[in-house]
């Protein structure tokens, strides 16, 4: 995948970048930048993409981001409508590894937030008991100001990097030094899909975006990335059906639409193709554990 290099604010009196936001949905695309992110949804749904993962995110949670590791919270439908009926909030917090100071973090006492760092390369999810006192701590942080919020930031990561309450978000995933380098054409045709993935696809409307014809287009993302549009769409959408299926109630039937099928018995086809068991033997599978 090739997302969007985001270029995080800069500012001369504090040594991180910090935002509560309050917003009709969340409007970064596809994206990834070198700093770290400590991402508090306070409240908010829809589908969260980290790396390789595709899942449903609810209000509530709080995730580690590593450094130059993708990302995309995409809110439901419902907060897109002219008049919606609900916001989205965070408490994002965004630093480098180095915002302390070069060496800080080399130090006997700190070594542990080190390694935390290194281990959300692969995207981290906080659950209980630790999420219950980060998230107290995530308003308090955005509450403070100078040295006191520093100290509470430090405070935070020390909490996690020695708690066993966190959960490993995408464990395959594989940066590219391709991504690194930053292509403007590639990142504008993922975050077009991504953002539609449920929806049809109109080969006419993502050549639109990338601004070249039909075939070109084609042509072009196989080059890149070494699959089609079609089956690029075919995995996002099987993979959020993996999530679907193992977390919430909803029938083969409803996940099929959910994800973007307009077929069942070719839902059910493609799932086994590509994960070697029917939906029906996944979710049972998924359940049994």
């Amino acid at each position: 995948m090739r997302p969007n290099l985001l270029t995080v604010p800069q500012n001369e009196s504090q040594s991180f970048d910090l935002r509560h936001e309050v917003v009709p949905y969340f409007t970064n695309p596809w994206h990834f930048h070198p700093e770290l992110e400590l991402n508090y949804v306070v409240q908010s749904s829809g589908t969260r993409f980290i790396g390789q993962s595709v899942e449903r995110f609810e209000g509530g949670e709080i995730i580690l981001i590593g450094k130059n590791l993708p990302h995309y919270w995409k809110n439901d439908a419902a907060f897109y409508q002219s008049q919606p009926l609900c916001s989205a909030e965070a408490i994002v917090v965004r630093f480098s590894e180095d915002f302390a100071g070069k060496d800080f973090f080399h130090l006997p006492e700190t070594r542990a937030i080190q390694a935390l760092f290194e281990r959300a390369i692969f995207g981290l999810k906080l659950v209980d008991p630790l999420l219950t006192h980060i998230k107290k701590s995530m308003v308090e942080l955005a509450q403070q100001q100078g040295f006191n919020q520093l100290l509470t930031l430090l405070s935070i990561l020390q909490e996690i990097a020695i708690s066993s309450a966190t959960e490993i978000i995408s464990p395959h995933y594989v940066p590219s030094q391709l991504q690194i380098k930053h292509n403007d054409r590639l990142s504008k045709i993922f975050a077009y899909l991504i953002d539609h993935f449920t929806e049809p696809i109109q080969l006419l409307e993502v050549a639109s975006v990338a601004n070249m014809n039909e075939a070109a287009l084609c042509r072009y993302f196989k080059s890149q990335t070494g699959q089609t549009i079609t089956q690029y769409i075919t995995d996002l959408r099987i993979r959020y059906a993996c999530e679907l299926l193992i977390k919430g109630e909803d029938s083969i039937t409803q996940v099929c639409f959910q994800v973007g099928f307009e077929n069942v018995s070719h839902f059910i086809q493609t799932f086994k193709k590509l994960r070697n068991q029917t939906p029906f033997e996944f979710r049972k599978r998924g359940k049994s554990f």
